[in-house]
């Protein structure tokens, strides 16, 4: 259960940054519901495609945080997983 705490803290952090730089702010960050995160992660995808300014911050780090966090609720710790690739390799 620790690993998803520091996850979640890492998307609180990166979701603060990205609403900082934004003009336009995300609705509010409910980390327990898998059904808001994936909407979220959505629409910040959505967003980025459809930019065509440079207004808009990078996403990259916050859809990580988010898929990180979908990935732990639904039981499966990426990092763990690599280490164990690593570890077989």
């Amino acid at each position: 259960m620790n690993r998803i705490k520091e996850a979640q803290e890492h998307l609180k952090n990166e979701f603060k940054l990205y609403n900082d730089a934004s003009s336009k702010k995300l609705p509010d960050l409910e980390l327990e519901s898998p059904e808001k995160l994936e909407a979220l992660l959505e629409s910040v995808t959505r967003r980025e495609s459809l930019s065509r300014d440079k207004k808009t911050p990078p996403a990259t780090k916050l859809k990580s945080a988010l898929a990180d966090n979908l990935l732990l609720l639904d039981n499966f710790d990426i990092k763990k997983a690599k280490e164990a690739g690593k570890a077989e390799s």
